[in-house]
């Protein structure tokens, strides 16, 4: 990973939003502003909700989409909302001053979804799958705004609209052809991993197989921008 995008993942984890210092309409809305002071609380369910009333009330509020993909990418582990809102973003301020860096992100955050459809995240993705998946990405993130602006409206939505269902990957194909072979059992226990010279968030997590944004949930408190070698981190199970 290179040392601007560490950098910026710090910044996030510590709850900055976006280096954006200028002060405009968007970021003096009272429901942002609630929501930036339930981030600092460590509110993050308030918080979200918070920026979704904030889109309410202005549906072109950059700043209130970009607070949502830090939360969705650093604190609530779904990379599919953070993909959406850090789009959604560029898409309403498309010469914002972190464009770079939330490309960066975006792409990550991509790479990391496409390998745990093939189980191998240092596989390249059929394309056809990666249209499909982006597209779900997409719709099932709409559908958690629409919801969130239901329930700020004191409407429950229909449980039968939203329930999941989890699609389960064809055998992968022997290297030769002919017949195939079953995916490999994934670990489902907790392992630690001891930060080596050259190691960054990125590549421990494709080391062991996991996303980006589970290896930052299962910890809380790293700071890439200050990891040492010696530095032991949770790896979470790949299920």
């Amino acid at each position: 990973m290179k040392l601007w995008a560490i950098t910026w993942l710090a910044a996030l984890l510590l709850g900055c939003g976006g280096g954006e210092s200028d002060a405009t309409a968007e970021d003096r809305e009272p429901h942002f502003l609630a929501g930036r002071r339930l981030v600092t609380q460590q509110d993050y369910d308030g918080a979200a909700k918070s920026f979704y009333k904030a889109l309410e009330a202005n549906p072109r509020s950059a700043a209130a989409h970009y607070e949502l993909g830090v939360l969705f990418l650093s604190r609530k582990n779904d990379p599919a909302s953070a993909i959406f809102h850090l789009q959604r973003h560029l898409i309403l301020k498309p010469e914002a001053e972190n464009k770079k860096d939330v490309l960066g992100q975006i792409e990550g955050l991509k790479s990391d979804l496409a390998g745990e459809i093939l189980g191998n995240p240092q596989s390249q993705p059929n394309r056809s799958i990666q249209a499909l998946r982006t597209q779900l990405n997409h719709l099932a993130a709409e559908n958690a705004a629409l919801k969130h602006q239901l329930l700020s409206k004191g409407i429950t939505p229909n449980p039968a609209a939203t329930t999941n269902s989890t699609t389960t990957l064809p055998p992968r194909p022997l290297p030769g052809g002919g017949s195939t072979v079953p995916n490999p059992p994934r670990p489902t226990a907790m392992r630690t991993h001891t930060v080596k010279q050259g190691d960054n968030p990125t590549s421990i997590a494709r080391r062991y197989d996991i996303s980006l944004s589970k290896l930052l949930a299962a910890n809380p408190g790293l700071k890439p921008a200050q990891m040492q070698i010696g530095d032991e981190l949770k790896i979470p199970p790949r299920q």
